[in-house]
């Protein structure tokens, strides 16, 4: 939490812009145009899948590494966020947004927290419990951070046209996976609460903060219960999974 309460209306010293300034004048602008939007992903094996896929084309520059591709008549990027939890997720979008960037779908993975859930199975997250630290500093405190509901609308029409099965609920976002508790267990699955994971309600509090548009859709990675945690982090269910949510995040896209 911050120390300093009532903090998100103050001057930033360092704004993201600045940032992207500076890197232009080092010469470390990319030389393509701004991409109508932007595809965050986590996992290692997806991201090796996608970097074999025909057709796409290398950034340079700063954002050296992601790839942009076609989406319609303009270019969708798509990018590793270099490792996982909230902090890292956040100054990767800031910096995107800064550079112009409006339009972003997160992909993830998460665990599930309700008993009929299976590795592989795919949830659209429309808000996230806050229980991490770092949408404390964009928000005033309030529980839930909300998804953008016409980019969540429109995942949920692709997925309704392709015929794909997927549910949309609650995510509990928290830095410390390592003391999700039994207790917080039984309670947010009692209260319905379909995930669990570590970014998006921050991304979705910098997306209020900066008035761009953030959603998020989650591939069940193992599942979590007070008797066991059936974990199926290298399954082909959920790397299955991901490229099924990456085709319809780009199909979204181009609407």
């Amino acid at each position: 939490m911050p120390n300093k309460a009532r903090k998100h209306g103050d001057e930033a010293v360092v704004e993201p812009a600045r940032v992207i300034q500076e890197r232009k004048e080092a010469g470390l602008h990319p030389s393509c145009s701004v991409p109508s939007g932007a595809i965050l992903c986590y996992d290692t094996a997806f991201w090796q899948w996608l970097c074999a896929s025909p057709g796409y084309v290398e950034c340079d520059g700063w954002l050296e590494g992601a790839y942009l591709v076609p989406c319609n008549a303009s270019w969708t990027l798509v990018l590793k966020v270099p490792g996982f939890g909230a902090p890292t997720a956040v100054m990767t979008l800031e910096e995107l947004a800064a550079f112009g960037i409006k339009r972003f779908v997160n992909l993830g993975t998460a665990g599930g927290l309700q008993p009929k859930m299976s590795v592989g199975d795919i949830v659209i997250c429309d808000r996230a419990i806050r229980d991490e630290g770092t949408s404390q500093h964009y928000l005033p405190v309030r529980k839930y951070a909300l998804s953008c509901p016409e980019l969540t609308e429109k995942l949920c029409r692709v997925f309704d046209k392709k015929g794909i099965r997927y549910s949309k609920g609650t995510s509990w976002t928290t830095d410390a996976p390592y003391r999700e508790t039994v207790e917080e267990l039984r309670q947010y699955s009692s209260d319905g609460v379909a995930t669990v994971e570590m970014e998006i309600a921050a991304l979705f509090a910098v997306g209020a903060y900066r008035g761009v548009s953030v959603s998020s859709v989650f591939v069940i990675s193992d599942i979590l219960s007070e008797e066991d945690w059936d974990q199926g982090y290298h399954s082909a269910e959920k790397l299955e999974g991901l490229k099924t949510i990456f085709e319809v995040a780009l199909e979204m896209m181009a609407t």
